[in-house]
């Protein structure tokens, strides 16, 4: 047994060296990788083959993020860039979920609030530092600064001082830099102010702005990476849509801004400073809801971009009526039913004597009818023979259409504010009307109000000679129902309580002075 146990091992033992000799085992890599060295001994080129060694990987700095809260907003601030990389609006509910975020969410090559653009510098995405901490502002603590600081090669260094407020959407920045080669741009960031970029009517605007020598300019690039250029005196550039708006404003005369077109649909607009070398300059970032006295206090013109459009003379005091009445009232549906009846007390004397003419218009449709036929081939004739039969009579054929026509600036006025005023956003009446700035989502009330019309029409003295005038002018009724159906329901509810006035004092009109005019 031992014989062949020994017999066994040495025969193992062959087996196993001779399998390294015949298949021999490759060489593992070097962890290393080499380079080849070429270098001289005695007087002959050889070359050698030397490791090489690995620098370390430097950490990518990590970016820092500071959280600023107040009573009107949620920022959060980064190092990278020292920008804003959100803001958030606390009062204002999103159409969706959770509240308006007015910086879009992380796109490719998105540019932050307040970045800074020099040639040959990525400053969008430099590391600032800084020593402030996170902080809530509130009344007893209304305002803390934040400063970033950068220092670049060839001297460059820059300092951002942020100055923000508890009971104000705005920021104060103070920009301080040292060896500044080449132009200076601040940016206001990709689309920041911009909630949602559809949902405008034709007075209110979305995208950039600029007010040049006191006059708005949003013309704005067309084809991605190009630019468009303002000189002149620039109070402020901004991106803006139909309720909220961030803009920067100078504190000290600018005379250039750009508007950049980047991927897809998003702008940039930059201010130009002009100076280089050492740069002290101040500005003033306003991020929020397009309030007309928040806007008006900055005294820079920016109230104007809230489209009240061509009639903002009768739109702007219709506006403050407004919001004075709703102190007392608490609610816009019913400031919108109070505004109805002092406009119709107002426009009462006007429409009584509407009433009247159409009435005497309506006794004389015989009488014009015999003159149509007998002078229908003399139309100038006819013409001549009715303005005396008006004159005659005291009829002005014109005098019944004339309350409309006066109510129509009003009515567009009123569309306007309701359309576009921030304080209508939301704002709910009763029951199933949640949103006096949208439509009825049941419809209820244009088809109320076209009823209410119909109703108007029929007690409405006719002075149509022809029948296909008279049946077109029942028609009305229906046309504006179609059309009232994606009108704001505010402004529905505004037709709809004229029309029930209106019918109203058609009545009282039939009972008690038309008599009174027949016996006359």
């Amino acid at each position: 047994m031992e014989s062949r146990f020994i017999i066994a091992m040495v025969a193992s033992l062959l087996v196993i060296m001779g399998f390294y000799y015949f298949f021999p085992q490759q060489q593992p890599k070097k962890a290393v990788e080499e380079k080849t060295v070429v270098a001289e001994k005695k007087g002959e080129m050889i070359k050698e083959i030397q490791p090489v060694k690995k620098a370390k990987p430097i950490a990518a700095p990590v970016e820092r993020e500071i959280v600023v809260e107040s009573d009107l907003y949620k920022a959060v601030l980064t190092g990278k860039g020292g920008t804003i990389k959100s803001w958030e609006l606390k009062k204002y509910a999103a159409n969706g979920k959770g509240l308006v975020q007015l910086i879009p969410a992380k796109e490719e090559d998105v540019v932050y609030p307040l970045s800074l653009e020099l040639e040959g510098a990525d400053l969008n995405n430099a590391t600032f530092t800084t020593d402030g901490k996170g902080f809530r502002l509130d009344q007893y603590k209304n305002k803390e600064t934040i400063t970033f600081s950068y220092i670049g090669q060839d001297g460059l260094k820059i300092e951002k001082r942020l100055t923000f407020y508890n009971d104000n959407y705005r920021i104060d920045m103070d920009l301080h830099a040292e060896g500044v080669k080449k132009t200076l741009h601040l940016s206001l960031g990709t689309d920041f102010g911009i909630y949602n970029k559809v949902g405008g009517s034709y007075a209110s605007h979305v995208g950039p702005v600029v007010s040049v020598d006191g006059k708005l300019k949003n013309d704005a690039p067309k084809k991605e990476g190009e630019s468009l250029q303002y000189q002149g005196k620039i109070k402020w550039t901004a991106m803006e849509d139909k309720y909220f708006i961030a803009s920067i404003i100078p504190k000290e005369e600018i005379e250039n801004a750009v508007i950049k077109k980047g991927k897809g649909e998003g702008f940039n607009t930059l201010i130009k400073i002009p100076e280089t070398g050492a740069i002290k300059r101040s500005f003033m970032l306003y991020a929020g809801p397009k309030e007309f006295d928040r806007l008006q206090s900055f005294r820079a013109g920016m109230e104007d971009n809230i489209g009240f459009g061509w009639f903002w003379f009768i739109g702007l005091p219709l506006f403050q009526v407004m919001k004075w009445l709703y102190k007392i009232v608490g609610n816009y549906g019913v400031v919108i039913i109070l505004i109805t009846v002092i406009v119709k007390i107002i426009f009462a004397p006007l429409t009584h004597k509407s009433y009247k003419s159409m009435k005497a218009m309506q006794k004389l449709q015989p009488k014009i009818a015999a003159l149509q036929e007998k002078f229908k081939a003399d139309k100038q004739k006819l013409n001549i023979e009715m303005m005396n039969l008006y004159k005659a009579h005291k009829a002005n054929p014109v005098s019944g259409c004339l309350p409309m026509v006066i109510q129509i600036p009003v009515f567009i006025a009123l569309y306007n504010v309701l359309s576009n005023a921030i304080e209508f956003r939301h704002a709910p009446f009763y029951w199933w009307i949640k949103d006096l700035s949208a439509m009825d989502p049941y419809y209820i009330m244009p088809i109320a109000m076209g009823i209410s019309m119909l109703i108007q029409q029929w007690m409405t003295p006719s002075t149509a000679t022809d029948p296909l005038q008279a049946k077109m002018m029942y028609a009305m009724p229906i046309i504006f129902t179609f059309m009232f159906l994606s009108f704001p329901s505010g402004l529905v509810i505004y037709w709809l309580v004229n029309n029930v006035l209106s019918i109203a004092q058609q009545g009282v009109t039939n009972r008690l002075l038309t008599p009174k005019a027949e016996g006359s």
